[in-house]
Formats: structure tokens, C-alpha cells, sequence
């Protein structure tokens, strides 16, 4: 009898752990962080700044979608994000 709830319970953990892990697999840490990157290099298009997104930082994308979402003005905007990205 212990062994047949034994059993019973590592096949009920066995068959909830693979339908969680399916349900979670549609995003890849990469995926996302592409996403993210395509989302900034849009708004840095909108202020019209030219730079490789790629070659950013996660903390420099995360300033520059921070300023982008803020309340200046676009030049204030622009001046801060060519701030965030020197000379690139």
C-alpha cells in the first residue's frame, strides 16, 4: 500500500511538472531581451538617434526606456539618452 502512494504521487509530480514547464517555455531569455532591444531601437528611431542597439547594456536599455517613458520633453529626452550612450 506505501508503495502504491509512493508511486501514485511521483507519477502525479512527474506528469504536473512537464505540463508546467510546457506552459512556461514559450519565451526564451533571449527572445526577450530581443524584444526588449527592438522596442527601445523604435523609440530611439522616434527621437531620431542612430545607434546600435545590440551593443547596449541591459541597465543602458532599461535607462533609455525609462527616459523614453518620462515626462521631458524630447529634447531633454534626446539629450539624456546621447548622455546614456557616449559615443557609440
Amino acid at each position: 500500500m506505501k508503495r502504491t502512494f509512493i508511486a501514485l504521487t511521483t507519477a502525479a509530480t512527474l506528469a504536473a511538472t512537464g505540463a508546467f514547464a510546457d506552459a512556461h517555455t514559450e519565451m526564451t531569455m533571449g527572445e526577450g531581451l530581443t524584444m526588449f532591444e527592438a522596442l527601445v531601437a523604435n523609440e530611439m528611431d522616434e527621437l531620431d538617434i542612430e545607434t546600435d542597439v545590440t551593443m547596449l547594456t541591459l541597465g543602458q536599455l532599461a535607462q533609455i526606456k525609462n527616459i523614453v517613458e518620462g515626462e521631458d520633453n524630447r529634447d531633454k529626452k534626446r539629450e539624456d539618452i546621447m548622455a546614456i550612450i557616449g559615443d557609440m
